[in-house]
């Protein structure tokens, strides 16, 4: 049986994920950026927002985002918790996804996001020239959710977690009086 944390961000989860089966980009990034908000403020709601996304993003989601490149196979880190932040802060508050203003920003400037090639098949993601990224959206939010899932698996038995994510948002569906 699941736990009540599982439950509740569960919910959040296939959000995203049926937002990406009916290609519905916009709602799949926007839940998919707050995810990680939504864990941190879960695990340490004493600290701030900045920290606490950040944090997740070193913990869960870093070692997706650094790969060794080259003959040399130097490693690259494609994105870090700084950039992802300033992504999630201009795409949420804003709608853009231009993070040069962001105070936050460390490296990047700008994210370029592609839907899945239905014709070719080709998957383009994590393709960086200079300061921009370009991340295909499906992905990129499959990979959020990995993270989250990661993150359930090491804070299930936190019973303070629990106590919180129990005050997390229900839908219900007053056709049945069942929570969706």
């Amino acid at each position: 049986m699941n736990t009540v944390l599982e439950q509740k961000i569960n919910n959040f989860t296939c959000a995203v994920k049926k937002a990406i089966q009916d290609e519905n980009w916009y709602a799949a990034l926007a839940i998919a950026l707050t995810l990680p908000d939504i864990c941190g403020k879960l695990q340490n709601p004493s600290l701030g927002s900045t920290k606490r996304y950040i944090g997740f993003f070193n913990d869960f989601l870093k070692p997706k985002y650094v790969h060794k490149i080259g003959a040399l196979q130097r490693e690259h880190e494609f994105l870090n918790g700084n950039d992802m932040y300033a992504l999630r802060c201009s795409f949420l508050h804003s709608g853009t996804i231009e993070i040069s203003s962001q105070r936050i920003q460390e490296v990047l400037n700008k994210f370029v996001f592609l839907a899945p090639d239905k014709v070719n098949g080709h998957i383009v993601h994590m393709h960086q020239l200079d300061k921009t990224l370009q991340l295909q959206i499906d992905m990129f939010c499959l990979e959020i959710i990995d993270g989250v899932e990661i993150w359930i698996k090491s804070f299930k038995n936190d019973e303070e977690i629990q106590s919180r994510a129990d005050s997390m948002i229900d839908i219900i569906d007053s056709s049945n009086g069942v929570s969706i």
